[in-house]
C-alpha cells in the first residue's frame, strides 16, 4: 500500500494545494497559512511537477482547478477535514482551564448530569469535561482530576472524600406489572422476563448475588435480554421489556415519576459505596477544588 511520503515529497505542498483549491485563490491560501503568495505558488508548482500534471489553470486574476485538480482537491479537503475532527476529538484541555471528571455512564446519566445546572449557575466561569466510562479510571495516570467510583476502599490511586451507600431491588414498568395477574411473589421472579447486565465491574450485582443478599436464595438466571450498559437496561425496563435490578440513587427520579415501579419489599444493600475520589499524589487546581467541594456537598445532601 502506498504511503503519503512515498507519493509526494512534501506534505507542505499538499497543504498549500488544498488551501488554494478550497479558496480558489493563492492569495487567500497564503493568508490562511501565514506565508507569502509566492510560497503558495512555488509549493503548488512543485506538486504539479511531481505529479506530472497541471492542477490549476492560471489566469491574470484567478486560478481554476483542472479535472485532475478537482479530483485531488475533493480527496484532500475530506481527508484534512477528518484529520482536524479527530485531532479535536482527542485534544486534552489545558489542566488549569478545565475540570475533568470521570464517572460510570449510569452515574453520569442518572445522577450527576441532572445536578450540574445548579453547579453551573453558582460557578458559571468553571469549565467542565465529563468522561463516562464503565471500564474505570486510574487517577495515577493524570487523565482526570477526580472520579466518582463505586467500590470498597482502600483505593491505591485515590483518597475518598465522601461516600454514600445504595440499595438494590427489582423494578419494571407499570405497564408490564399490570399484565401479570396476580403479581408473582419475589420467589418466582424468574417467571418474569429478566434483564441481565454483562457487568464490566465485578462489584456490581448480578441477579444470583442480589438474590442471595436479599434472602431469596437461589434463582434462575434465564434472561432474554442482556446489555453491557446499565442505561440501556433501564430504558428497556421503562419500555416494558422486563425486570431489572434498580439502584435507588440512580433511578430515584424514574420511581418518583412513575416510569418504573418497585417489585416487592426485598432489598440488598451492598457493602460497596459510591465514592468521590481525588488523586493521592497530585494537587487539584482551584476550579477542580471548587467542583470537588460541591460534589462532596451533593453526596452529603443525597445521603
Amino acid at each position: 500500500m502506498p504511503t503519503i511520503r512515498r507519493s509526494v515529497s512534501s506534505l507542505a505542498s499538499l497543504a498549500a494545494f488544498e488551501a488554494a483549491a478550497r479558496h480558489g485563490s493563492f492569495t487567500l491560501a497564503a493568508a490562511e497559512l501565514s506565508v507569502t503568495q509566492a510560497a503558495i505558488s512555488r509549493q503548488v508548482k512543485r506538486l504539479e511537477e511531481e505529479l506530472n500534471t497541471p492542477l490549476f489553470v492560471r489566469s491574470h486574476r484567478k486560478v481554476e482547478l483542472t479535472a485532475d485538480g478537482q479530483l485531488l482537491a475533493r480527496v484532500m479537503t475530506e481527508a484534512f477535514g477528518r484529520v482536524a475532527e479527530t485531532v479535536e476529538a482527542i485534544r486534552q484541555p489545558a489542566p488549569d482551564d478545565t475540570v475533568i471528571v470521570g464517572t460510570t455512564l449510569a452515574f453520569s446519566h442518572f445522577w450527576l448530569v441532572p445536578r450540574l445546572p445548579a453547579f453551573r449557575a453558582a460557578h458559571p466561569g468553571v469549565k467542565l469535561r465529563l468522561i463516562s466510562e464503565d471500564a474505570g479510571f486510574d487517577l495515577r495516570q493524570g487523565r482526570v482530576d477526580l472520579v466518582v467510583r463505586y467500590g470498597q476502599p482502600p483505593f491505591a490511586d485515590a483518597q475518598s472524600l465522601a461516600s454514600m451507600e445504595d440499595e438494590v431491588f427489582p423494578v419494571c414498568s407499570p405497564v408490564l406489572l399490570a399484565t401479570i395477574d396476580p403479581p408473582p411473589a419475589l420467589g418466582t421472579l424468574a417467571g418474569f422476563p429478566l434483564i441481565r447486565l454483562e457487568w464490566q465491574d465485578p462489584a456490581w450485582l448480578t441477579w444470583p448475588r442480589w438474590a442471595g443478599m436479599a434472602g431469596i436464595g437461589h434463582m434462575s438466571t434465564r434472561s432474554e435480554l442482556r446489555f453491557n450498559h446499565y442505561t440501556d437496561a433501564i430504558y428497556a425496563a421503562i419500555n416494558g421489556n422486563g425486570v431489572v435490578l434498580g439502584w435507588r440513587r440512580l433511578i430515584a427520579e424514574l420511581l418518583d415519576g412513575g416510569r418504573l415501579v418497585r417489585l416487592g419489599g426485598a432489598v440488598a444493600i451492598p457493602v460497596e459505596r459510591y465514592h468521590v475520589l481525588r488523586p493521592v499524589r497530585r494537587r487539584l487546581t482551584p476550579p477542580a477544588e471548587l467542583f470537588t467541594d460541591w460534589l462532596v456537598g451533593q453526596f452529603g445532601a443525597d445521603a
